[in-house]
């Protein structure tokens, strides 16, 4: 074996062959000469799909129609062509997506609605998010309250084990109420942790939607070049 490769596919040949094997060029012919082959990269296009700008006019003048028809009563011709125009929208988008740099109408309407998109699901985590914070919140102050009711029993409990001199009854309660006091402190701060995670989501989700900056060198802290999220 050699490490001689074609050099218009780079498949590997045999040190003394004078074709390639795999796509059959000739190895020791010049770029012109009889039996030398060349290849080009085809380049990407799309057949039989209009343009983002040219599918987005004829939409809004398919829309217009429909209106008027709708507005003069004629129903089924406007029913007809809203349902048209609505399917010009969504070639305009496809459209718009597959080739967004060809057309700044048709990079703004895929910017806009994937702002839309990242702005829906923002609200859509962030209410599951405060939803299931206040839902451990109302569990935590359930148990809250039960607590609280407990140690003020044991509160009633310890004074009159103080009035009767009852030392072991006095030990026992203030080891209990301790106790309590511990869960409330607990559940507390599982109550501030609770919120916490639901803020913390909701500010990376606001991230994730917010469109960046970018700054220049001279405006940037530091000196250097930095890109932050918009208000």
């Amino acid at each position: 074996m050699s490490d001689r490769t074609c050099p218009t596919c780079a498949q590997p040949v045999s040190a003394g062959a004078r074709f390639c094997q795999s796509c059959g060029v000739r190895l020791d012919a010049e770029p012109g000469e009889p039996g030398s082959i060349s290849y080009s990269q085809p380049e990407l296009r799309l057949f039989g799909v209009l343009t983002p700008t040219p599918t987005l006019v004829l939409a809004c003048v398919v829309l217009i129609g429909s209106i008027v028809a709708l507005a003069t009563g004629s129903v089924v011709p406007g029913v007809m062509l809203l349902a048209f125009a609505a399917a010009l929208f969504v070639l305009f988008y496809g459209a718009a997506e597959r080739d967004r740099e060809s057309s700044r109408v048709g990079r703004a309407a895929v910017d806009g609605v994937e702002r839309v998109f990242g702005w829906v699901r923002f609200g859509r985590e962030s209410a599951t998010a405060w939803s299931g914070a206040g839902r451990r919140v109302v569990q935590i102050k359930r148990e809250q309250r039960r607590l609280r009711s407990g140690r003020g029993e044991g509160q009633l409990a310890l004074g009159e084990a103080a009035y009767a001199q009852d030392e072991p009854g006095i030990a026992s309660l203030r080891a209990r109420m301790a106790q309590i006091d511990d869960a409330i402190a607990e559940g507390e701060r599982e109550r501030e942790a609770a919120l916490a995670r639901a803020r913390t989501r909701v500010d990376d989700e606001r991230l994730t939607v917010q469109p960046t900056e970018h700054l220049p060198p001279d405006q940037a802290d530091g000196g250097e070049g930095q890109a932050r999220p918009t208000s």
